[in-house]
């Protein structure tokens, strides 16, 4: 097991809306361009998604989301278990040069006030080639940012 190191996050965050609402976001799955920020609004420095494609139909299950970034990467993940009662979902992610067995859950609860909190909970391995606290970095920032997506998703205002 020398050649690999294990991973594990767990993230939440408070989002100013109501617990089913945030839940059509996160399930609307190839729809991150309504949520997702540039790096010049809040998201992540790097590579910019510019596109998003369902493979699979809205709903079903698995269905995959494919993301497109600006610098030719392409990359994939499916859900393969969505509870809309509990609202979680499990997903897993490609593999990729640093990574594999990339899985997350990420859920949504309700709180007093009746707006959310989304927590991510993931586990992946990364190859000793690459410094895991690198990664680890990397995947909080890429949580972080999509806590700020949904954030401002649901505070813009619309002119």
């Amino acid at each position: 097991m020398g050649d690999i190191s294990r991973v594990e996050l767990h993230k939440f965050a408070h989002i100013p809306a109501p617990p089913d609402q945030v839940w059509n976001l996160i399930t609307d799955w190839a729809g991150m361009l309504r949520w997702w920020l540039t790096a010049e609004h809040g998201g992540l420095q790097g590579p910019t998604l510019v596109r998003c494609e369902l493979v699979g139909n809205h709903g079903d299950i698995p269905r995959t989301r494919r993301m497109f970034l600006d610098n030719g990467t392409v990359t994939e993940e499916q859900i393969f278990y969505q509870n809309d009662v509990t609202r979680r979902i499990y997903y897993s992610k490609a593999p990729d040069q640093d990574i594999t067995g990339y899985l997350a859950s990420t859920y949504v609860d309700a709180t007093e006030g009746h707006t959310a909190i989304v927590h991510i909970s993931s586990q992946f391995d990364v190859r000793n080639i690459v410094n895991p606290a690198r990664l680890r970095a990397r995947y909080e920032s890429v949580y972080e940012s999509m806590f700020r997506g949904y954030q401002h998703y649901f505070t813009r205002v619309d002119t």
